[in-house]
């Protein structure tokens, strides 16, 4: 498996991992139908769960970030095509910090700093 660049350090070490069904039984929004991928950077630690779901002609895909901490970091892309090709096919971001939904910029602000304290942590 090829790895990707982290958006964090930007070392060459992010390997992203298929997840069943099974092993996601506390994240309540996932169920059979829905495909998910986790990733993972085994350098600076960050680490994302991508989980993508058709119902209809819609797609969404919903990315957690900050897994394991408060609050919560997700965003969730609404598209009428089934990959995020680039951010023209991307109908409508909804961000979110724990459970309330919050504007775009704050929720950049927010990983942009949990990036930069991963960043420091590991060139240290």
């Amino acid at each position: 498996m090829d790895r990707l660049q982290c958006k964090a350090c930007g070392s060459y070490s992010m390997l992203p991992m298929d997840l069943d069904a099974d092993e996601t039984d506390d994240l309540d929004f996932m169920t059979d139908e829905h495909e998910a991928r986790f990733f993972t950077c085994h350098v600076c630690g960050d680490n994302w769960l991508s989980v993508r779901r058709v119902e209809g002609e819609d797609c969404r895909i919903t990315f957690v970030h900050q897994m394991g901490l408060q609050p919560l970091l997700k965003r969730t892309a609404t598209m009428t095509t089934p990959v995020v090709l680039n951010e023209d096919t991307v109908d409508r971001w909804d961000y979110f910090l724990g459970d309330s939904e919050v504007g775009e910029h704050r929720w950049l602000d927010t990983l942009d700093e949990r990036r930069r304290i991963l960043r420091s942590i590991c060139s240290n």
